[in-house]
């Protein structure tokens, strides 16, 4: 079909007096697509005349449209397969030999405005520099030393500029929402006096929207750097448009025809793609690089404070038999001091230290679940363990063969919980006296009893017959002859007689 243009040129062209072939020559086109222009005399172009085979179901679709619409939740499209449906047994029921394809169908509601979303026009957010910026995550599924992983990618746009800033995590939560914050205020150099959010239950406490309340401690982050969060209204999606299309361009540019090794890799390889190719190609929408309109919003963003204290966060955890504490399905080794004890772990961004007290007894790189770098040591043959000398098996051992028999034979049976048995067995050494201590452990050794807490009910057993046990060797009727019974018989019998129960009377009646 030729042009506006062209059909113009045409007309014009042969009002000048040119012929036929001289005018199909100029503009490139058949002498006969001349002459049918020449016959229209019309310089625009004819419609397309389609067969309307459904105009006289037009009110009828109409009807079946309006009452396939879902009243629960308003929607305007409809149900148009269940209006395809209605429609074929209305023309069967009329005698009507016409079959209409689905797509025919959908053609001629579009062409009708029947079930057609009225679109609207994308809402653009202009912000002043340092005003506002935009956060939000999404999960990616990559691929890191070779297996498949699910990753969390985090990323805040300065709303201005379009300066952004990414990290991947195995799992995003509160601890998480701090650490991302915090080092991006720091790619920075500084922070927005707003950051606009979804109503994502890793930030907000309760509500959505402007009614929502973000948690507690969130709120005193909040206060440490001076912003402060907005979560925007459900389904308005124009208000994280900037921070949403970064997204799409993470997903089409920089997870594309990437290898990564390990969790580090792809944070360093995300550092670097962020801020030598996303913060420098030129947005054809603000005619300016990121880099180029940062320039011009730093001095707006609020400063960080002077001192910034690392994000960390504390929880208890009991040392197993084998000296590890477990954080996030990963194993952390401490001292073997402290199997069975309970131990304090400060996770940071990438350590794991554990506390006694204030004491760091132990301090290890963060593991990711999922890392090559995290997997565990392959299974070795069990060997024999080194002997661990306790200051407590020292001084049992100090008490004889007998001890030391019996706690070598503890050894071998025990194996990792031999250790706490050494601590319970000194714990009623001082308690109890060594010879005492010393006389249940060999009875203990005779029935190779090797559970020490049972050992102390033996003990209190020997205890109670060897020094507490009263004499049996006097007859029931001596104790009358004692002095103390004596001292007692010299006070007079009291008189009861008043006391004295009267005789009931016999009310049988008599024979």
């Amino acid at each position: 079909m030729l042009s506006k243009e062209l059909r113009t040129a045409i007309l014009a062209l042969a009002g000048r007096g040119s012929g036929i072939r001289q005018i199909a020559k100029a503009v490139g086109v058949s002498r006969n697509t001349v002459k049918a222009v020449l016959r229209s005399g019309a310089a625009a172009p004819p419609g397309i005349e389609r067969a309307a085979q459904l105009d006289p179901y037009l009110d009828d679709i109409r009807a079946f449209h309006e009452t396939c619409r879902t009243e629960s939740t308003k929607r305007i499209d409809g149900s148009m397969q269940r209006v395809w449906e209605m429609l074929g047994d209305k023309l069967k029921r009329d005698g009507c030999e016409l079959e209409v394809p689905y797509s025919t169908l959908t053609r001629f509601c579009r062409e009708h405005g029947i079930g057609v979303r009225e679109k609207k026009p994308s809402g653009r957010i202009v912000t002043e520099p340092g005003e506002e910026a935009q956060h939000d995550t999404s999960p990616y599924t990559i691929k890191v030393g070779g297996k498949m992983v699910k990753r969390h990618c985090a990323s805040l746009v300065l709303g201005y500029s379009r300066m952004v800033f990414i990290l991947f995590f195995e799992r995003f939560q509160r601890f998480h929402v701090k650490v991302f914050l915090t080092e991006a205020f720091k790619y920075f150099g500084g922070s927005c006096r707003r950051i606009v959010i979804d109503n994502s239950s890793v930030v907000i406490a309760c509500g959505a929207g402007r009614f929502a309340q973000v948690s507690p401690e969130i709120e005193a982050f909040e206060k440490r750097f001076g912003f402060g969060f907005l979560a925007h209204e459900v389904g308005h999606a124009d208000r994280s448009g900037k921070v949403e299309r970064v997204f799409d361009y993470i997903e089409k540019n920089f997870l594309v025809g990437r290898v990564f090794k390990d969790d580090d890799d792809l944070n360093g390889q995300a550092f670097e793609w962020a801020d030598q190719k996303a913060n420098r190609r030129r947005l054809r929408e603000l005619k300016a690089s990121p880099v180029e309109l940062f320039a011009v919003e730093k001095p707006s963003l609020m400063p960080i404070p002077l001192f910034v204290p690392e994000v960390y966060r504390l929880c208890s955890r009991g040392v197993d038999a084998y000296g590890c504490v477990s954080l996030h399905g990963m194993k952390y080794p401490v001292p073997a001091a402290y199997i069975g004890k309970t131990v304090l772990v400060r996770e940071t961004k990438d350590r794991v230290i554990a506390l006694d007290g204030r004491d760091e007894i132990a301090v290890h790189k963060k593991k990711i679940e999922g890392s090559p770098s995290s997997a565990p040591p392959p299974l070795r043959t069990p060997r024999r363990q080194k002997s661990i000398q306790l200051a407590e098996e020292s001084k049992l051992k100090g008490l004889g063969v007998t001890m030391q028999a019996y706690l070598a034979e503890l050894k071998a049976e025990r194996g990792p919980r031999y250790i706490w048995s050494v601590k319970k067995l000194y714990e009623l050494l001082c308690e109890y006296r060594s010879e005492d201590l010393v006389a249940a452990v060999a009875r203990a050794g005779e029935h190779r009893l090797f559970d020490v807490g049972r050992i102390e009910t033996i003990l209190l057993q020997s205890i109670a017959q060897k020094d507490y046990a009263l004499p049996l060797d006097f007859e029931a009727q001596d104790y009358e002859k004692l002095p103390e019974y004596q001292e007692g018989a010299v006070t007079p019998e009291p008189d009861l007689s008043d006391y004295a129960p009267e005789e009931e009377e016999d009310d049988r009646p008599t024979a």
